[in-house]
């Protein structure tokens, strides 16, 4: 009899374990300082952001935050279906969504001031990972490198959190939590890591993404506009206009014919003035 009740008890105790563990995910937050210096003298551009990781959803989104609460998470109930909406004011320009399941991320990136949704993979990055370690907040770290559209990258990356990075950095066994390129253009440090527990709900991507372009769609027409924009004059004695090539990432390659013999017209158009 006493057995029995034993193996009762056992089973009712999982049983319940169990469906605790289901009715609740792993949400791990990640607040990250970013260092963004455009220009070697100048004062560098200073940004806190956070990333979410939904570890049992497989999805994460990283966005900034400021004092006037730019990113809420919430639950809400529609007909018992339950479901995390993510509510930035603005139009999303510092957000990001990943969607492990599909291998895709989602962001925004602009074109002579216009915002374009794009969709990329999360299997883009050629990461070597390095034998060096080192402790981050209490975390075994180790180092990994890569070339990534443009720029040289170092990161130190934990196995003991699950995958993820901040902005488009990922493709690591283990969460990103300091990266810098290394001709310092662009740094993230970790300020606070927290592990919270949420009633399990789905994640919607906030992204609209019915037009959403591919990465080389993105830099075939921020290209396009960069070749009209050498031929613009508002006036007789005004030039064109001279794009850069690229922001964190590169989306004019150096080798680009296109656009370096529309470069090369320009500048012999203009030199004669």
């Amino acid at each position: 009899m006493l057995r029995n009740t034993f193996l009762i008890i056992i089973t009712l105790l999982t049983f319940y374990s169990a469906f605790a563990q289901k009715d609740s995910i792993n949400i791990y937050k990640v607040l990250y300082e970013r260092i963004l210096t455009i220009e070697e003298g100048r004062k560098p551009f200073i940004g806190v952001y956070e990333l979410n990781k939904f570890v049992e959803l497989n999805k994460s989104i990283y966005t900034k935050k400021s004092k006037s609460k730019i990113t809420e998470v919430v639950i809400t109930d529609e007909d018992d279906d339950s479901r995390f909406t993510f509510t930035p004011t603005g139009k999303n320009i510092s957000t990001l969504f990943k969607d492990y399941n599909n291998g895709t991320f989602y962001s925004k990136h602009e074109v002579a001031y216009k915002y374009f949704v794009v969709k990329d993979s999360l299997n883009i990055f050629n990461w070597s990972i390095q034998n060096n370690s080192k402790e981050i907040l209490g975390f075994k770290c180790q180092l990994a490198t890569m070339d990534f559209r443009g720029r040289k990258y170092e990161a130190w990356f934990t196995s003991d959190l699950p995958v993820g990075g901040p902005y488009k950095y990922d493709g690591l066994p283990g969460m990103i939590l300091e990266l810098k390129s290394i001709d310092n253009f662009i740094s993230f440090k970790p300020i606070k890591i927290k592990n919270t527990k949420l009633k399990l709900a789905t994640l919607e991507n906030p992204f609209d993404t019915k037009d959403a372009l591919t990465w080389q769609d993105y830099k075939d027409l921020y290209k396009k506009k960069a070749i009209e924009l050498l031929s613009y004059r508002p006036n007789e004695n005004t030039g064109g206009v001279v794009s850069s090539r690229g922001g964190i990432e590169l989306y004019i390659d150096e080798d680009d014919k296109e656009y370096n013999d529309a470069l090369d017209k320009y500048h012999k158009k203009f030199s004669k003035k």
